[in-house]
């Protein structure tokens, strides 16, 4: 198979695909007006769930995890890691056994799915636990997370906690032994627990400049010690609503492109009509806006975003060009996560997770999505 296309910051070129990877790369010339785009297939590591599906739900079923992947093709995703948010213990373990069962059910499932991100249940209940459920919220520990990855088949690659809670460096430096990114999240942390975490092997930010108090010390706040660390990559989410347009635009010149990642933290209410939902036993409102807020209105409760949408607005807000704003939803997040099943870039010997784009006014319009060289939509 040969796709032509407009490979940014390369020129306009053809990818011969053979074996479900890129055999060849010919550059033919210059970006051409009158051809698509061509890229790499998005990666999002956090997303809790999309079109009614909702990851953590404890009346889910496997049909349902399945049906989610023609709903992200459409938004330009081939690659995602499946969030699961604060819960109980016994739901926690539920969920990673159905999402488990699923992925081993379902090979395009499982190939796109190269870890799960547990986001939580290791968080403060303080100004900082946004729409994560107080009465679940506990400290690190260690063997209950081991039970965890138990569940997942060892697929839990990423879990996000906050770094000032007691037993959370022990934990973070086992995680990060046991080859678990840490992040950090949901947090009021001084600078030198920011800096202990560092040190003990945390290497992510979950959603930069959100996940904290609504009002915070102008000199002594979590997010200038995240923002100092070099060692700390950074996901973004850029929906209009969760950062404004300076904050993105210096967040990015803070980070450098090299660290900055695109996320959705959408939630099951993406796609859906505007109204009242609940997740996780939060009552949550998709206002018509496309806003996600608790129903009390006291925070952000996730996102209804897709990716081919956030790309246009991180370009717009970070006045990035397409190579720059790409880089954060392919080459950033696969250099985090290191698994061969992800396309980080258009080079030989990749996966051939393939989009064929154009870029429109409000959101990247995808017209052709290739899984390990299988068209698959449209």
């Amino acid at each position: 198979m040969l796709i032509e296309g407009n490979i940014p910051g390369v020129g306009f070129g053809c990818v011969e695909v053979k074996n479900q990877e890129i055999a060849s790369v010919r550059v033919l010339g210059p970006e051409r007006d009158d051809r698509q785009f061509l890229s790499p297939g998005f990666i999002d590591i956090q997303i809790n769930g999309f079109g009614g599906v909702d990851f953590s739900a404890p009346d889910l079923e496997i049909d349902q995890l399945i049906s989610i992947l023609p709903l992200l093709w459409k938004t330009g995703v081939t690659s995602f890691c499946p969030t699961l948010i604060t819960a109980s213990h016994e739901q926690l373990l539920h969920s990673l056994h159905l999402w488990e069962s699923a992925r081993r059910s379902d090979r395009r499932l499982f190939e796109a799915t190269p870890c799960m991100h547990l986001e939580g249940p290791f968080f403060p209940n303080g100004k900082a636990a946004g729409v994560h459920n107080p009465q679940y919220m506990r400290l690190p520990n260690w063997d209950e997370f081991a039970e965890f990855q138990m569940a997942a088949h060892g697929d839990i690659g990423i879990v996000t906690l906050a770094p000032e809670l007691p037993g959370a460096l022990d934990f973070i430096k086992r995680a990060n032994d046991a080859g678990v990114i840490v992040a950090l999240g949901h947090t009021e942390a001084t600078a030198e627990q920011i800096y202990s975490a560092v040190a003990a092997g945390a290497r992510l930010i979950t959603h930069l400049g959100n996940g904290c108090p609504q009002m915070i010390d102008r000199h002594r706040a979590p997010l200038w010690a995240q923002l100092a660390s070099d060692e700390l990559c950074a996901s973004m989410i850029c929906d209009t609503f969760h950062l404004p347009r300076e904050v993105v635009k210096v967040f990015l010149r803070a980070k450098g492109i090299e660290r900055c990642i695109l996320v959705t933290d959408a939630i099951h209410v993406a796609g859906l009509a505007a109204g009242c939902y609940s997740l996780g036993g939060i009552e949550v409102e998709l206002l018509q806006n496309g806003q996600v807020v608790k129903s009390d209105r006291t925070s952000l409760a996730g996102s209804s975003v897709s990716l081919n949408r956030s790309l246009s607005v991180l370009m717009n807000f970070g006045e990035l060009d397409l190579t720059d704003a790409l880089r954060t939803a392919t080459e950033n997040p696969a250099r985090l996560l290191r698994s061969q099943r992800l396309c980080s870039k258009i080079e030989k010997g990749q996966p051939a997770n393939l989009l064929l784009f154009d870029r429109g006014n409000e959101q990247l319009n995808i017209s052709t999505v290739l899984v390990r060289g299988e068209q698959v939509y449209p």
